[in-house]
């Protein structure tokens, strides 16, 4: 699979994507720690999840949505990420780290 190049997003360099099985792809940026996922459909549409450290479950993280904290990510180590939105699973998809 070869991986796509960095792109800009508004004024986020995005350096990762998400492909939703709805066939939307969503370009973010994970911050260097790990511990932001910072999302930028638009100049004045970013949505920024932060990492719950205490919530991690085997080879999954956790992020918590800070614009609506009943909105959640979990990103597996495999590439795996589930949306949840208040408690339900509202979409599935595949992370992929862009090249620098």
């Amino acid at each position: 699979m070869q991986m796509p190049q960095q792109e800009q997003v508004t004024n986020i360099s995005a350096n990762a994507a998400i492909e939703w099985v709805n066939g939307r792809n969503e370009n973010m940026h994970i911050s260097p720690s790990g511990s932001t996922l910072t999302f930028a459909s638009s100049k004045s549409d970013i949505t920024i999840f932060s990492r719950i450290d205490s919530a991690r479950n085997g080879s999954c993280e956790y992020y918590y949505s800070e614009q609506s904290v009943k909105t959640r990510i979990q990103v597996c180590e495999n590439g795996e990420v589930t949306l949840i939105v208040g408690g339900k699973v509202a979409n599935v998809g595949m992370l992929a780290k862009f090249e620098e």
